[in-house]
């Protein structure tokens, strides 16, 4: 058996206080997703001011080159409807860069060494599950805020219970839909926190083992994390377009069917 214990070295699962503003604990998860919520802002900012159609400045290109991508994969998620996917660009990509940045954070060196109040000062924003289950949770509303006010309040319950309510199989089929979308939650958080967070234990755990040569035998594994932690974003991101337009898909192909049989009668 190895003497040591990888529980000590990584960071528990529920990040420290730091210290409370009012009743309201600071952790350091939240402290540095401040930080870089503020240090992507400034990025953007810096690059919509030096904005034109012929851009010269390098931060410039490659940030609007970057959104021209994600614009034409959320355009394509939207099935083609531009004005549509435009609605839900400007969320959908502060989720992507956001996440991003975040999942990144935490390879940068000397994030775990500072130190406040016996605590680490930074600890990235996705390896917090009360982190990244807000951000479900802010996705999913946005789902059904804009599932209610596409189709209505009506359409939005037909899209659960979409035969006779006299029936107990539309019952059950509703019961178990509204329940899959308890699990859309549980699956959004916990696939971007255990993701995110086990990468982080995997490099702690391997430069423990690897002693003097930890930074050669980390470096394969930091190549793979920065890989994880784009992938994750992107599914995030694209996960959460999907579920806007499967939120009014029912109500749109319920509407075609009742215009169907005027056009036959006219």
């Amino acid at each position: 058996m190895l003497p040591i214990n990888f529980g000590e070295a990584t960071a528990p699962l529920a990040p420290p206080t730091l210290f409370n503003f009012g009743p309201l604990p600071i952790t350091n998860s939240m402290v540095y997703g401040v930080l870089m919520a503020a240090i992507v802002l400034t990025l953007f900012a810096l690059a919509a001011r030096a904005s034109q159609l012929w851009p010269k400045n390098k931060l410039a290109f490659w940030l609007e080159s970057f959104t021209d991508l994600v614009m034409s994969m959320i355009i394509e998620t939207f099935g083609g409807e531009r004005k549509r996917a435009m609605r839900h660009f400007p969320l959908l990509i502060t989720l992507f860069v956001f996440i991003l940045a975040c999942n990144l954070s935490g390879l940068l060196p000397g994030v775990g060494s500072i130190t406040y109040n016996g605590s680490s000062l930074f600890r990235a924003w996705t390896t917090d599950l009360n982190s990244t289950l807000a951000m479900a949770t802010l996705a999913l509303l946005t789902v059904h805020v804009y599932a209610i006010s596409e189709i209505g309040g009506r359409g939005y319950l037909r899209h659960f219970f979409s035969g006779s309510l006299k029936s107990p199989l539309t019952i059950f089929i509703g019961v178990n839909e509204l329940l899959g979308e308890v699990l859309r939650l549980v699956t959004l958080s916990l696939r971007l926190f255990g993701v995110i967070y086990g990468g982080e234990a995997l490099l702690v755990a391997i430069e423990v083992l690897a002693g003097n040569f930890a930074w050669a035998a980390a470096l394969p594994i930091m190549f793979l994390e920065i890989f994880v932690a784009l992938v994750q974003a992107y599914l995030f991101m694209m996960l959460t377009a999907s579920y806007l337009v499967m939120s009014v898909s029912h109500g749109e192909s319920g509407s075609e069917h009742q215009v169907k049989p005027v056009q036959a009668q006219t």
